[in-house]
């Protein structure tokens, strides 16, 4: 039941879950129960993800919403407020059905268990997206 309710997400990130082989089932079963629904606003107080040199404990699967890929001009990140974005991942819903483009961000970082070396930022509009901890993937 729990590999049914997130089977969307689950065909929408087939470069990292592998849904036809039958051999996956437990791996998403067990990934199921870990998804977290998170939302990012573009203010001020919400819109970093992550900053550089910044632990990082959750990698997220874009449903919704345009991120910032950025990087700092001086070695502060975010808080000296002197970045460049270099990316813009825009993930656009089209109604009940999968998105245009899905993005999975820091999946890098929690995989091999290393610190962001980018500024990730909320853009524009909110982001939806489910997040997949560290603990989880690791367990």
């Amino acid at each position: 039941m729990t590999v049914y309710l997130f089977s969307d997400i689950f065909r929408q990130f087939k470069r990292f879950f592998n849904v036809d082989s039958s051999k996956e089932t437990r791996f998403l079963y067990d990934v199921a129960f870990g998804f977290m629904p998170r939302k990012f606003e573009p203010t001020d107080d919400d819109k970093i993800i992550y900053d550089e040199e910044e632990e990082v404990p959750e990698m997220y699967f874009i449903n919704e919403g345009i991120i910032g890929i950025a990087f700092s001009l001086i070695a502060n990140g975010f808080t000296n407020k002197q970045y460049s974005i270099g990316k813009r991942l825009s993930t656009n819903q089209l109604g009940p059905q999968m998105s245009s483009q899905a993005h999975l961000i820091c999946d890098h970082y929690v995989v091999n268990q290393c610190k962001s070396q980018f500024i990730y930022m909320a853009l524009v509009k909110e982001v939806k997206c489910f997040a997949l901890t560290k603990k989880t993937l690791h367990e």
